[in-house]
């Protein structure tokens, strides 16, 4: 849709009136939709279906959490209004929002936010295009003894304490639908049915999905009555649709090529919203096997790495170098003094005490993310790091990198990742614990008692500034041992015609879908 038709469109949200909105209910009035049409790209399918646990992504406003995180990742309410923890932890009530009803109609209970997290459990562990459930949950709850509506709230009594209730729950794992459209197995027996501002009306998978404005959202109408967001993967396809108008906006995770986005940023007839965000670079390495299994070798390569000509070239400014585990955005979480040098020369000394491969070492890339970041580039100059310091190396691009990682084919994997909430454990836990399915499953190899001790000391530290001092020393020990090493801390660009107003993006790259509004 192009800029000049856009501009004819006379109905507008201001944007802090739908933020004002998300944050303080608008007393379950009906909302009457907006009008129009906005048509969206994005790089890969946002709705997972009927076999998934969410079935669609947060980003297109189908469904809400109870609680979502700020821009410092703190946990602040969504269909919680409020909460509270009471016995060190081991209780969290939260109070639900008033006058909330579902895209059916059916009101919102602290009954249906049960049988919520109720299913989840039951159906756990289930893989999700977006965020997977884990055995037993215990990455999003704690050991749960029981859940329960008690006079209108939701109530959560764990047998440990868990220093951060709110904060592991935000977004996907606190996802609320009406019981309604799940199945008695878990599954979904129709279209998902939320209480956000949007309903999934069609879904061609891999296609599009067509989205239309819900009439009984809680907070202010949507602008548009009918977005449409459309799967295109490849990176240049999506910039020439739009250039060509044939969509508004590119978002989501990668929707802009690093390199792309400063054409774009100089042509006044875009707009580039470029903000920090939670994805972090992370090259994994297979530890079970030689030659990373030997501490010296992992440290060779993370010496080789030039990260500031990475960031500056390859990832055109919009990265940052990486050195603690955790990003930027973490606050103070993120571990102070945690540096990562670029040292060939003490590199190749390590490779000659330890003894240099025999055998090229594999670089493992996902043929699915290459449309999202430049990794065939970033790999093969990883490829060339690795080579000079003594390590030689192949690059390996792959549809199934979790079918090649769980077989040990591989030595180093170049992705991305982020947590789908504002609590850090998530990371420690879920990828590198000594039970972590990914640790286990992946041929990580990482086996520590001290990580695993402070992790699980961490998760039950109700001071914070106690669990920010743990946090702090779990990245300095990974620092040491290198089971993964942070490449690089990624902004997230993202593009749309100047047209289009109210553009919002979280540190978890979800667009506000519920904000856009032809600008003014």
């Amino acid at each position: 849709m192009r800029a000049e038709s856009m501009m004819r469109r006379h109905v507008w949200i201001p944007l802090m009136a739908v933020l004002a909105a998300l944050l303080t209910g608008c007393g379950g009035q009906e909302a009457a939709p907006g009008s129009d049409e906005l048509t969206l790209a994005a790089p890969r399918d946002l709705v997972a279906g009927p076999e998934d646990p969410y079935y669609v992504h947060q980003t297109l406003r189908v469904w809400e959490p109870l609680v979502t995180v700020d821009d410092r990742l703190r946990p602040v309410p969504a269909l919680a209004a409020s909460w509270s923890a009471a016995d060190g932890g081991r209780r969290w009530t939260f109070t639900l929002r008033e006058g909330v009803r579902f895209s059916d109609g059916t009101p919102l209970t602290a009954e249906s936010v049960v049988a919520n997290v109720e299913r989840f459990l039951r159906i756990a562990p289930r893989q999700s295009a977006f965020f997977s459930l884990d055995a037993g949950m215990e990455a999003a709850y704690g050991k749960v003894d029981d859940v329960r509506a008690e006079a209108g709230a939701v109530v959560f009594t764990l047998e440990e304490p868990v220093a951060d209730l709110p904060a592991r729950l935000a977004g996907f794992f606190s996802m609320v639908q009406s019981p309604r459209a799940f199945t008695a197995s878990g599954g979904f027996a129709g279209k998902p049915v939320g209480t956000g501002p949007y309903t999934l009306a069609e879904w061609v998978k891999g296609q599009r999905a067509v989205l239309t404005a819900n009439p009984h959202h809680h907070g202010p109408a949507p602008a548009y009555e009918r977005i449409v967001v459309r799967v295109i993967p490849d990176a240049n396809a999506r910039v020439a649709a739009l250039r060509a108008g044939e969509v508004d906006g590119l978002i989501d995770k990668g929707a802009l090529l690093p390199a792309q986005a400063p054409a774009f940023a100089a042509d006044d007839t875009f707009r580039v919203l470029r903000s920090p965000s939670v994805l972090t670079h992370y090259l994994t390495f297979n530890a079970s096997r030689r030659p990373f299994s030997d501490p010296r070798l992992r440290e060779a390569a993370d010496l080789a790495i030039d990260r500031q000509a990475i960031t500056g070239t390859l990832l055109a400014g919009t990265a940052a170098p990486g050195s603690a585990f955790l990003s930027p955005v973490f606050g103070d979480l993120a571990a102070p003094g945690v540096t990562a040098a670029y040292d060939p020369a003490r590199a190749r000394a390590l490779v000659a005490e330890a003894g240099a491969p025999a055998a090229p070492v594999t670089i493992l890339v996902s043929s699915a993310e290459t449309g999202q970041f430049p990794y065939a580039d970033i790999a093969e100059v990883l490829r060339t790091s690795l080579a000079q310091v003594g390590i030689p190396a192949k690059v390996t691009v792959a549809e199934a990198t979790k079918a090649v990682m769980e077989a040990g084919d591989y030595d180093v994997f170049l992705s991305a990742y982020s947590v789908p909430n504002g609590d850090a454990d998530y990371l420690f836990r879920r990828f590198l614990r000594s039970d972590a399915a990914w640790n286990v499953e992946r041929r990580l190899g990482y086996r520590s008692a001290e990580f695993d001790r402070l992790v699980d000391l961490a998760a039950t530290e109700t001071d914070a500034a106690a669990r920010r001092d743990l946090y702090h020393r779990i990245q300095r020990l990974l620092a040491a041992d290198r089971p993964m090493v942070p490449l690089a801390y990624q902004d997230n660009p993202i593009v749309t015609a100047a047209a289009v107003g109210g553009v919002r993006q979280s540190v978890a790259y979800v667009v506000d879908l519920g904000a856009l509004a032809p600008s003014t």
